[in-house]
């Protein structure tokens, strides 16, 4: 999965942002109708951030939600905020002069999730269904992404997969070397490895990724195992793609060794960690900066997992590399 990224600054940006949302949208397989309103939603997210957040960032991507294929457009902005957000998806409400329906609207066509903090601007998620697509399974663990391409690239060279199982779900983060479609290439053959490995260990999995990414780029892998049962993350990371626990009051950084998986991988080691309650676990990228922790973001370890990795890029991206973050925490009762 690579994501779309659309700065918006502008109207001319706006459009943009709609064609690519419509474009992506006939890929995937929508309608016509339901294409339509993934060019809406676009449309309005883009429009609300040069209205009200200053100019931001649009993510558009496909993703998987309750095995239900879905596009999810998110806009990020450091703008003001929403002092009560509630009340800004009320009809009528406006701090623009405008109608006041655009939020509104966007609730009624999508699943709308919105994490804004006063003073240090918004992150709004989107979530389209494409039609007639029903829940094929429910997991007890709840995941979520983003895989952004350096500017100017076509495609992201960082790509991230899980596997669910009845112990919990693995989970992989891959960054090929460099950027581009050779890194890409890299990375989607770590993700068909680790998918094909029959190991259920990371430290088992990732030789098998070696093998698979030998004679080529290489890159940086990580691969992490969530066992609900024991309530123990097993980790094992070759190369600048991190992994964290995060949202408990602190934050637990994962050890990874140094190397190139398919090249040089001299030593590959599984480390094992104890599992709070209401963490998050974070896998990411080197372009994202270090030294952060969910606990700085009041309230976002609650929130869907697509939006906290948003969140995360929107404040440490380093810009000037592909940028990934894939987030993983439990389903909670309502």
């Amino acid at each position: 999965m690579s994501t779309i990224s659309i700065p918006v600054e502008g109207p001319d940006q706006v459009g943009e942002a709609r064609r690519e949302g419509a474009s992506l949208a006939i890929a995937l397989g929508f309608d016509e109708e339901h294409t339509g309103r993934v060019a809406i939603v676009v449309t309005e997210c883009a429009s609300n951030l040069w209205k009200h957040g200053g100019g931001g960032e649009v993510l558009i991507s496909t993703a998987e939600n309750d095995g239900r294929p879905c596009i999810e457009v998110i806009a990020l902005d450091r703008g003001p905020g929403m002092a009560d957000v509630s009340r800004c998806f009320e009809d009528g409400y406006s701090t623009a002069g405008s109608a006041g329906s655009g939020l509104g609207a966007l609730a009624r066509l999508s699943e709308c999730t919105v994490y804004s903090r006063p003073g240090k601007g918004t992150a709004l998620l989107s979530r389209l269904f494409i039609q007639g697509s029903r829940k094929t399974e429910t997991s007890a663990l709840l995941t979520g992404g983003i895989a952004v391409p350096l500017a100017g690239e076509p495609i992201c060279g960082d790509a991230f997969a899980v596997r669910h199982d009845a112990a919990g779900m693995l989970a992989i983060l891959a960054d090929g070397l460099g950027h581009g479609p050779s890194a890409a290439e890299s990375a989607n053959r770590a993700l068909e490895a680790f998918r094909d490995s029959r190991e259920s260990a990371p430290g088992k999995i990732l030789p098998d990724i070696h093998t698979a990414l030998r004679g080529g780029r290489g890159g940086a892998v990580s691969v992490a195992r969530l066992n609900l049962a024991t309530r123990k993350i097993q980790f094992c990371g070759v190369g600048n793609v991190l992994g964290m626990l995060s949202g408990f009051g602190a934050a637990k950084n994962f050890v990874c060794m140094p190397g190139i998986v398919g090249h040089n991988m001299n030593a590959v080691r599984e480390f094992t960690y104890d599992w709070p309650a209401n963490s998050v676990v974070l896998i990411y990228s080197d372009g994202i900066g270090s030294h952060w922790s969910l606990d700085e973001y009041e309230g976002l370890v609650n929130q869907d997992p697509s939006l906290i990795s948003a969140v995360i890029y929107r404040d440490r991206k380093r810009g000037r590399d592909d940028a990934s973050v894939l987030a993983i925490r439990e389903r909670r009762s309502a």
